[in-house]
């Protein structure tokens, strides 16, 4: 049961579905366009009913980028999953694999602009600066304006719908075990009071155990594949050479001061210094030593300077962090470094 909590009291919101209430699925993918958060996680959605696969008029509903870099294969069901559900979505993963970084954007591109007004609608730089602040990594442009990184070629799966059966489970978390495919299974539950409707999610599956099996084997998996190229975030690339540690200082770049700083810059003041904190999650890489909070380095990178002349930046955060042990920003630092480490 779920309650509603008001300054007069509680009150038990009444279980609903989603057919009762007139909703459908269409319904729900324009939710998870507008809201990606009510799948559980950051997620940036490209495109819906992508259609640009060669012999086949098979859509996925929603295709979506996550903070790590991997394209991520939206099913939505309104009621319980059907038992081909799981084979569907993995067919579009199939397909979805051979898409390049720079479609990708030209596909985010082509999808928000028809729903932009004309006198709004995205350029390539646009679309660049968008994916660069959303990865949060030290992220060059192409020569068109797109942010150049290199899209994992194996796409995650996550599957959401009022319900799963055991027709569904069963063959996810063997598929996640055994061949290592990446596959959230998401409830979605709606709830009434009065003329209100609540919708919310739970996660389903990993459960944390699997989760956590998952987690070290995707581990692993990206140490074999470092030879290969593909992208990492890069804390976890630093962290792992051993050229940063858990609790190493790093202090703001003084040449990336804005010229309207009202805040003089002092190397020593905890205003403009960081504490590395060991995490490579999205937003738990280096606590800010002026309040203790856990940030991003480039969330980090944009409240310092907001906070510094009143005015917002959007910025990729490891160009403007130093580290004065090796004297040189953390995006020098990997460039540089990384590729005399002995893997």
């Amino acid at each position: 049961m779920v309650y509603h909590v008001d300054g007069k009291g509680i009150n038990a919101l009444e279980p609903a579905s989603f057919d009762g209430l007139n909703v459908v699925e269409s319904d729900i993918e324009e939710w998870v366009i507008e809201t990606p958060s009510i799948l559980g996680e950051d997620l940036l959605v490209v495109a819906s009913q992508y259609a640009k696969f060669d012999r086949t008029a098979e859509r996925p509903d929603v295709l979506a980028l996550d903070p790590d870099g991997k394209l991520v294969v939206i099913e939505l069901k309104r009621d319980r999953a059907d038992t081909t559900t799981d084979l569907q979505a993995v067919k579009y993963a199939s397909y979805c694999s051979t898409i390049s970084a720079e479609e990708l954007q030209q596909d985010y591109r082509g999808f928000w602009n028809e729903r932009r007004d004309e006198d709004d609608q995205l350029t390539p730089e646009n679309v660049g600066e968008e994916f660069r602040n959303f990865l949060g990594e030290d992220i060059t442009t192409t020569e068109e304006g797109y942010a150049d990184f290199v899209l994992d070629d194996r796409p995650r799966i996550l599957l959401a719908a009022g319900s799963f059966g055991p027709e569904i489970t069963t063959p996810v978390v063997w598929l996640e075990r055994e061949f290592g495919m990446d596959i959230t299974c998401v409830e979605l539950d709606a709830h009434q009071r009065d003329d209100e409707v609540f919708v919310s999610s739970r996660r389903v599956l990993p459960v944390p155990e699997a989760e956590q099996y998952m987690a070290k084997r995707r581990q692993k998996e990206r140490q074999q594949s470092r030879s290969s190229g593909r992208a990492e975030r890069a804390i976890t690339v630093l962290l792992e050479a051993g050229l940063v540690q858990e609790g190493d200082i790093v202090v703001f770049d003084p040449h990336k001061m804005p010229d309207d700083s009202k805040k003089s810059y002092d190397a020593e003041g905890d205003f403009w210094r960081g504490r590395i904190t060991g995490k490579t999650g999205r937003s738990n890489n280096v606590e800010w030593l002026k309040n203790g909070s856990e940030y991003s380095f480039t969330a980090l990178a944009q409240e310092v300077m907001g906070r510094a002349t009143g005015r917002e930046f959007n910025v990729n955060g490891y160009p403007y962090w130093r580290h004065p042990e090796h004297d040189m920003t953390l995006s020098e630092l990997r460039r540089t470094k990384v590729g005399d480490i002995d893997w």
